[in-house]
């Protein structure tokens, strides 16, 4: 009995200590369950933080629920060091398993964060000051180098890695700001990762709002993501673990393709300054400074390595509501690295235009390692229609409905591209061209230059006038003479300068050849040039059987001035172009007669071409003149010959030099004024250049004084320190003395 009744009380006693600790145990969790000791934590936790940060922190409250695993913040904002409100959350939820802390695993199974604001002030990268931000990032790096000054025990066991993991994250009303240069603002983030490890992600109402700078001054910009989704399937062999693992960075592609989707992305440009086409009605509607983009996309990522990615953009359409330029769509294959991107099987199209490459490389650009951008393409092909640009870049074509065929090579760098061998065609094929061209001083306007060399082109007169009555021309010149041309021929080069254009070339017609060069002025508007040719059917193309073939040289002037013709046009009226032919005809026949050494002259007012033609002889000067209104009907010009017979007299020989003086020195003072132009051209390009270099000069001057001024006052503020802190040394060892 003594020994029973010894076991009982032993097993009182054990159970009375058993439910001791659990009702101990209760009751911490009870008192931790408490607003009293939750508060308590709370008041705790600030404090540390403001000593470890010296600056105001402020956290509203927080609940911890042991149960159900849950911690809720809210209302928690940190000032920085200028009592500027550097971070503000409404509200931070979290629910984690702790069962799989034990197991070195960190599980989110529930996350929600809404109304996260932060207000980043980021000097300039020349400025000695630091960010608003530094200083937390100072202070827990003194805290760690305090914690590591400690000694500790050394543990021999290896340790497992810590992974991290989710179920679900929600993220709403997030905003950032930096330099009140940058405003970005996320409306939705949910994050959802099921049992089989399915996981995707949703965003919605993502803004930006950002300043850039450029040469002609800042750009406003705004950028809108209305929807983005990810996601990611199954991993190969069951669930995974991780968020998003193919986005991890030692990924192998050991995981299936991550899909990515994007509807309603807009972006929009304000340059505060007049659209290019203000006052230009003839201009295209494209203006990078005023741009408005409508975009969607879906993207598949195969696989993204430590400096690598591998991507299938399927489907984009990006549509410039502002100029009309609308891409429908845009796929290819993506692989790139930091140094070079390729790009494969690249597909383009619009509305009645298909482009297709089967490889692009890129040498990615990089001012650190002093890298440029170049590409280089393999053979270009597509089918357009010109109207597919003509709003945004040449309203000239707004009726251009051929189908035109092209091709070409194309490489080049941040300045430059080079096409080579350029193929267009017509449908049918009754326009071929075959040439090389480079373009250069991309940078500078001032430095565009645009030149092609022809090496073939063929077409018909028929055809080339289909071509010119696809341009909406008012007034159309020599349509008939174009169509007796019969099959055409070109080659030559041609360039486009800075408000300047220039051709040359031989065209080679049923009539007979003519070699040509001419420039259109757009500083004095102005079309000029010669033409020459040794065996031209003149009559055969200008319906004129009387005339037969011609060896001669033209010069020829035409005034292009909207304002100056149109006040001929009221005096006038009238169908012809405005200006002056002067040729000299080493040969030609009219009738049966053969004639040599006569000089052609021809002036239009628009209304009435007048010519008069002279051979001048020892004794004989063969006289004609003629006259017409209308080009499509020359058959029907009256031509007037007449003979006079004189002595060559001393007076006419004179008249003779005079008038020979009288053509040089216009064509001296025709010379005399291009080369003013050049002149005058060259100087506003100097002057420009002379600005921009004193404007860089100044800012450079401005932005080293404050560099300067900055390093003065840091100096000072330094020197000051030291001299207090010597001034308290000093006290304290007199102090010390005195003790």
């Amino acid at each position: 009995m003594g020994v029973k009744k010894g076991v009982f009380l032993t097993l009182k006693v054990l159970a009375g200590i058993v439910i001791a600790v659990i009702l101990l145990g209760l009751g911490a969790v009870g008192v931790m369950h408490t607003d009293w000791a939750q508060n308590k934590a709370v008041g705790e936790a600030t404090t540390l933080l403001e000593d470890l940060l010296q600056t105001k922190v402020h956290v509203g409250s927080v609940s911890l629920s042991l149960f159900s695993q849950d911690v809720r913040i809210s209302d928690v904002w940190i000032e920085d060091q200028q009592q500027r409100k550097l971070l503000q959350m409404k509200e931070l939820a979290v629910g984690v398993d702790l069962w799989r802390l034990l197991n070195h695993e960190v599980y989110v199974e529930r996350a929600k964060m809404r109304g996260l604001e932060a207000r980043i002030h980021k000097p300039a990268t020349d400025s000695d000051s630091v960010a608003n931000y530094q200083f937390i990032i100072e202070a827990f790096k003194k805290q760690k180098k305090a914690k590591a000054s400690t000694p500790l025990p050394v543990d021999t066991t290896k340790k497992s890695k810590l992974t991290f993991d989710a179920g679900r994250i929600d993220l709403e009303d997030i905003g950032i700001s930096i330099n009140d240069t940058l405003n970005a603002h996320l409306g939705e983030l949910h994050f959802r990762k099921n049992w089989k490890g399915h996981q995707s992600a949703v965003v919605k109402e993502l803004t930006a709002a950002f300043v850039s700078h450029t040469k002609k001054g800042p750009i406003n910009n705004k950028v809108r993501v209305g929807f983005l989704e990810v996601k990611a399937p199954i991993p190969p062999g069951g669930t995974g673990s991780g968020l998003l693992p193919s986005l991890q960075k030692d990924s192998a592609a050991a995981f299936p393709p991550l899909f990515v989707t994007i509807d309603d992305l807009c972006f929009a440009t304000d340059n505060k300054l007049p659209h290019k086409r203000t006052g230009k009605p003839k201009r295209g509607y494209f203006d990078a400074g005023h741009l408005n983009v409508v975009a969607r996309l879906h993207l598949q990522v195969d696989s993204i390595g430590k400096d690598t990615v591998m991507a299938t953009l399927q489907d984009c359409d990006v549509n410039d509501v502002a100029s009309g330029l609308h891409v429908t769509d845009i796929n290819c294959k993506i692989g790139a690295n930091k140094e070079k991107a390729q790009l494969r099987d690249v597909n383009i199209c619009m509305a009645h235009t298909k482009i297709h490459l089967d490889r692009a490389d890129l040498v990615l650009p990089s001012k650190k390692a002093g890298r440029k951008l170049a590409y280089q393409t393999t053979l270009i092909k597509g089918r357009t229609l010109l109207l597919d640009i003509a709003k945004p870049f040449a309203p000239v074509l707004g009726k251009f409905n051929m189908p035109v065929n092209f091709q070409t090579l194309m490489s080049g760098d941040d300045d430059n591209i080079h096409f080579r061998n350029v193929r267009v065609t017509t449908e049918p094929a009754q326009l071929v061209v075959f040439a090389n061209g480079d373009i250069s001083g991309l940078k500078n306007k001032y430095d565009l230059k645009v030149q092609f060399r022809v090496s073939q082109m063929t077409t018909t007169g028929l055809h080339a006038e289909r071509i010119i009555n696809q341009f909406p021309l008012k007034r159309k010149f020599m349509m008939k003479q174009v169509e007796g041309f019969g099959r055409i021929g070109y080659q030559g080069h041609f360039e486009v300068l800075w408000k300047r254009e220039q051709f040359a070339g031989t065209l080679q017609t049923a009539s007979g050849p003519l070699n040509f060069s001419f420039a259109l002025d757009e500083n004095n508007k102005y079309v000029f040039g010669t033409v020459n040719t040794d065996s031209f059917m003149l009559g055969k193309a200008m319906e004129m059987p009387d005339i037969g073939k011609v060896a001669c040289t033209a010069n020829f002037r035409f005034d292009i001035s909207k304002p100056r013709t149109a006040i001929m046009r009221r005096k006038l009226g009238g169908k012809l172009p405005i200006g002056h032919i002067d040729a000299n005809v080493r040969e030609a026949k009219y009738k049966k007669v053969r004639v040599t050494n006569v000089i052609a002259d021809i002036n239009s007012n628009g209304a009435i071409a007048e010519g008069k033609i002279t051979m001048l002889g020892k004794r004989v000067d063969l006289l004609c003149s003629f006259s017409f209104t209308n080009t499509s009907e020359m058959k029907k010009t009256k031509i007037k010959p007449g003979i006079r017979f004189h002595k060559m007299s001393d007076e006419d020989k004179a008249k003779r030099d005079e008038e020979k003086a009288a053509k040089k020195a216009a064509k001296k003072a025709a010379k005399a004024q291009r080369d003013s132009v050049k002149a005058i051209n060259k100087a506003a390009k100097d002057k420009q250049k002379a600005a921009e270099k004193a404007q860089r000069d100044q800012e450079k001057a401005a932005a080293k004084a404050k560099r300067d001024e900055e390093k003065a006052a840091k100096k000072a503020a330094k020197a000051a320190e030291k001299e207090a802190r010597r001034a308290e040394k000093a006290a304290r060892k007199a102090q010390q003395s005195e003790q």
